[in-house]
């Protein structure tokens, strides 16, 4: 780090569950679960497992006209009764669990839906605000992207996705330590990722670790940054651009002339250069009186073709007729 820490990242592999803890599980009610019942089944033997030392409350979306409801007792639950129908979104699945929670406080919100449709999502400019870790669970896949305001739930929440409960629940129940002068940053995909204040000399320098290092560490880092902290944030963004990574505040853009690398340094010293636009999915609509009606070259090409062949059929119907004329 520029500033002399190091970031280290050992193997890891003696997971653990948690243990005294109070979780939301939230459901999604949509048609496309029906394709995934049997990882549904795999994921609420987990929780039964998970319950053994835990608490947990079940929360079932739905759509109108069915309304979504709340289970305490998840031992009087039949999942095979349950019908799967319509379309929701994230968004109204955490705004039907807020809803129904009332004053229940939890230590970590786990939504178990499946890979989403994100084309088919419509954005809104306001993040919704969890009062805990945000963690989706995808049967069958991650979805491929996130709207902004999920997004941006997500990584406030200090949650994460996955593909299964299981792993969800090693990693909030998973905290190694190193001892004094070390931090965890994360566990995942079989290593613990530390931020340490003293170099270990016996740990190899692998270059081709240190962009993801460096993605460990701006996760970490934003989930404490607040929006206002520019200069904390001018900090992350320059660590992207050393490692050639993408942050929670930061864009991939490719840029063709010099005029738009232009325009982007003079966005970049702009006061309110990390406000995030939220984006409204829609292609922007070209002026058509601005829009030129000269056809292009090869529509005169054609034009020319046309022609031509209209001259020629002219005149041989012209000669016919002047043939059978007595």
């Amino acid at each position: 780090m520029p500033w002399g820490a190091h970031v280290l990242a050992t193997p890891f592999n003696d997971s653990r569950l948690p243990q005294g803890k109070r979780f939301a599980i939230v459901l999604d009610g949509s048609y496309s679960m029906n394709a995934h019942r049997k990882e549904l089944d795999r994921t609420l033997d987990d929780l039964q497992t998970l319950l053994q030392q835990n608490q947990a409350d079940l929360f079932i979306t739905a759509m109108n006209p069915a309304t979504p409801e709340r289970i305490d007792n998840l031992q009087n639950w039949k999942p095979e009764k349950s019908a799967f129908y319509g379309t929701l979104q994230p968004r109204q699945m955490l705004q039907q669990f807020q809803h129904l929670r009332g004053n229940a406080a939890y230590d970590a919100i786990v939504l178990i839906t499946d890979a989403g449709s994100y084309e088919l999502t419509e954005d809104s400019p306001t993040a919704l605000q969890m009062a805990a870790p945000l963690w989706l669970v995808h049967l069958g896949g991650l979805q491929s992207a996130y709207d902004d305001a999920t997004l941006q739930a997500i990584q406030d929440s200090g949650g994460n996705v996955a593909t299964n409960l299981q792993e969800v629940m090693q990693r909030i129940g998973t905290q190694p330590s190193r001892g004094q002068g070390t931090s965890l940053l994360n566990v995942v995909d079989g290593y613990a990722w530390y931020l340490t204040q003293k170099a270990n000399g016996s740990a190899p320098v692998a270059k081709e670790f240190e962009a993801i290092a460096a993605r460990q560490w701006v996760t970490h880092l934003s989930r404490y940054v607040k929006p206002n902290q520019v200069n904390q944030l001018d900090t992350i963004h320059a660590i992207t651009k050393d490692y050639g990574i993408v942050s929670p505040y930061s864009s991939m853009v490719v840029l063709v002339n010099d005029a738009q690398r232009q325009r982007l340094n003079q966005l970049e010293q702009q006061d309110d250069r990390f406000d995030r636009e939220v984006e409204d999915q829609q292609l922007p609509q070209p002026n058509s009186a601005v829009v030129p009606s000269v056809p292009e070259p090869a529509e005169w090409l054609l034009l020319a073709i046309v022609a031509i062949g209209l001259v020629w059929i002219y005149f041989n119907q012209k000669q016919a007729r002047s043939v059978e004329s007595p």
